[in-house]
């Protein structure tokens, strides 16, 4: 019986200081409005590509191997492959959906394949980055971004994968 009442207690004390702590916030400042550029017409069923969002380098220990050659453009190439692999996917569940599903393992591998294409274009900078997450080496603020768009990459892998995709 102490040990309910105990308990109790403590989850009573939990309560009281979320609530305190989030009556102690500041309401957020009210973000300005940004011009948008003018819409591009686009061809059908084809959205806009994703851009690369600009990391921040990482600080840490001097690296013991040179990065490897990472360009903005190599990261949009990635991107926009994986643009391509995710709209093949959705085409996928769309097929499956509709009864096919042999289409949609098809239209799934297709999806693999655009993902394999973005895990060779950008293996060796992969490589390096696993390498300095484990060392704590600093990085490069590209890098960042490499790891923003190869955990898209992953999840998308995963999805393909419990879709059929080979």
């Amino acid at each position: 019986m102490p040990l309910i009442l105990g308990g109790v207690g403590l989850l009573v004390v939990v309560i009281l200081l979320v609530v305190m702590s989030q009556s102690g916030k500041k309401p957020a400042a009210t973000p300005t409005p940004t011009p948008t550029p003018a819409a591009q017409p686009k061809a059908p069923h084809q959205s806009a590509p994703t851009q690369v969002a600009a990391g921040a380098a990482k600080a840490g220990k001097t690296p013991t191997k040179p990065a490897p050659a990472l360009t903005q453009d190599m990261l949009q190439k990635a991107a926009s492959l994986l643009d391509e692999a995710k709209a093949l996917s959705n085409e996928g569940v769309k097929v499956r959906n509709a009864g096919d599903s042999a289409g949609a393992r098809t239209k799934q591998s297709q999806a693999k394949d655009k993902i394999d294409e973005v895990k060779a274009l950008l293996a060796a900078p992969l490589r390096w980055q696993e390498e300095a997450d484990l060392e704590d080496w600093a990085m490069p603020a590209i890098y960042s971004s490499l790891g923003k768009l190869y955990n898209e990459v992953s999840s998308l892998e995963k999805k393909v994968r419990m879709s059929g995709g080979t």
